[in-house]
């Protein structure tokens, strides 16, 4: 009998000792999590809180700024990130866009209530994605901070931007979204010539942060029997290396006037097309000047231009040849949106990216970076779902063989009569490339579901536990308990204690997030408390 109570008293003991640690851990995670998240937002700047969308009341924007932490530091040495999310949004993942050369989070996210444009969701990947309930972020790079005033000669610290750089700050800026969606992975979105820089980020960080890569506007080929091929037009290797590219004498020869690659004639072109968006049926007419826009003539009807707008869409139409910036002419083409798109681009492009692209095609094996980026495309094992212009990828419908990676799970799109710029905000857009993108994000992952069980009565004084259960989802599993639509703070267990000392009815339910950032509500259960 002794040897039974002895034992009945070290088994209560043993319980109590476990619902202490259970208890701990309960309440050390949280704080865990939260301490993690901080230390995850130093240096981080906030610049926006929740502002705003132009066209769009249940989408909210958010902004952050801090120096790049990888050298140089210098004053323009900052990055930028963008997050635009539903309020109340049951998230079904998370996003992260590289914008193409010259563009900027800003630009393809912001979009407050003073600007005299609108982005709408059939112009704006960011906002369609948004809108369908995932998490979207994108970054500035370092050349959103460079100010339009400096001078060819001022602007030699850009001799020192490499891909050493932008692959640490994509990185910085990732996983600051992965820490504010709760997220572990994200899927990554490339775009225009920086498919390739999605393509080098994914060699060294796919298994760690990346669901997925999404590549828009991709120079993209294939041959059958071949495997898939994908090469960024800067990236040209075709198995004819020399192995003679000096990129050190490369980088040592810059000089004024060739620190960067400019948008082309920025010093023109971006006040003209801001006059342009700001004043669409205006005379064909320099306001700056008062020179004729040239040329003169519209080629198609050997007419005078009827207003700057018919103007700039030749302008876009005829430049990189017919169509292959934006296929005006072919009605795929959203002049308002190309035009906007230049007035709000940044006007500098680091020349040294271009020289380790081109040490990169020259050299077999690159001695020259700190990383041979392109001999490990093959290595990338992540789903991937890419789309090609036509009009872009040198007027052809084929895909074609040239370089780059191996995976057997692949997506190719080739966009017939496309330009690059129609593949972002062309008219059709949003049902070529948005839906399609939606469709394969959704069928690559399975988004979380979530139950609460159950209703029950209860007298006052008495402890009742519900009960959360989580299906369909990436571990590991956050919860976090409401009650009503209140917040109940430091209820993340699976497991909800609620005692009651006033009689009434209480609902409850739990948001359960899984490691990609989706959400998903159980059902509410009701606690119905009676006096003893």
């Amino acid at each position: 009998m002794q040897t039974k109570l002895k034992t009945k008293s070290l088994f209560k003991s043993l319980v109590l000792l476990s619902l202490l640690v259970i208890s701990f851990v309960i309440a050390f995670v949280p704080s865990f999590i939260s301490s993690t998240k901080a230390a995850t937002d130093i240096d981080w700047t906030v610049v926006a809180e929740a502002r705003s969308v132009k066209a769009y009341p249940d989408l909210r924007e958010y902004v952050w700024q801090k120096t790049a932490s990888m050298a140089p530091n210098g004053p323009y040495d900052r990055i930028g990130l963008h997050r635009l999310v539903k309020t109340n949004a049951t998230l079904r993942g998370v996003l992260f866009m590289l914008p193409a050369t010259y563009s900027s989070g800003e630009q393809l996210i912001s979009n407050p209530p003073t600007d005299n444009f609108t982005l709408t969701e059939n112009n704006s990947e960011a906002i369609y994605w948004a809108n369908r309930n995932f998490d979207v972020y994108a970054i500035d790079y370092r050349t959103h901070f460079v100010p339009a005033t400096l001078n060819a000669s001022q602007l030699s610290f850009m001799a020192n931007w490499g891909y050493d750089q932008w692959i640490s700050d994509i990185k910085e800026a990732i996983s600051k979204a992965k820490a504010v969606s709760v997220a572990t992975k994200v899927f990554l979105v490339g775009m225009g010539t920086n498919t390739h820089v999605a393509l080098c980020y994914a060699t060294l960080y796919g298994k760690y942060d990346l669901r997925g890569l999404i590549l828009l506007g991709s120079d993209l080929y294939a041959t059958p029997n071949a495997g898939v091929r994908i090469v960024s037009p800067a990236v040209t290797k075709r198995g004819n290396e020399t192995n003679t590219y000096n990129l050190t004498s490369a980088i040592a020869s810059l000089k004024t006037g060739n620190y960067t690659f400019d948008l082309p004639n920025a010093a023109t072109t971006v006040p003209l097309m801001n006059y342009a968006l700001a004043n669409p049926g205006a005379p064909a007419v320099n306001p700056f000047t008062n020179a004729t826009l040239s040329p003169a003539i519209n080629p198609a009807t050997n007419n005078s231009w009827t207003n700057i707008t018919e103007w700039a869409s030749n302008v876009f139409y005829t430049a990189y040849g017919p169509g292959a910036l934006s296929n005006t002419k072919g009605g795929y083409g959203d002049i308002t949106m190309d035009v906007r798109y230049w007035a709000t681009e940044d006007l500098h492009w680091p020349t040294r990216i271009y020289l380790e692209n081109a040490a990169m095609a020259d050299w077999t094996n690159c001695p020259y970076l700190t990383y041979d980026f392109d001999d490990h495309w093959s290595e990338i094992d992540i789903p991937l779902l890419a789309f090609a212009s036509q009009y872009y990828s040198n007027q052809t419908a084929a895909f074609r063989f040239v370089n780059g990676i191996n995976n057997l799970d692949f997506t190719g799109i080739m966009l017939q009569k496309y330009g690059q710029y129609d593949v972002y905000f062309g008219p059709f857009s949003a049902r070529d490339v948005s839906q399609p993108t939606l469709d394969w994000m959704l069928n690559s992952y399975r988004p979380p579901t979530a139950s609460a069980f159950c209703d029950v009565t209860v007298m006052t004084g008495q402890t009742w536990y519900f009960f959360a259960h989580s299906g369909g989802s990436q571990a590991p599993i956050t919860y976090q308990w409401y009650e009503g639509t209140t917040i109940l703070n430091g209820q993340t267990s699976m497991v909800l204690p609620i005692t009651k000392t006033t009689a009434g009815k209480y609902t409850y339910f739990c948001r359960v997030t899984d490691s990609e950032g989706a959400s998903a509500n159980s059902n509410t259960v009701t606690l119905t408390v009676i006096n003893k």
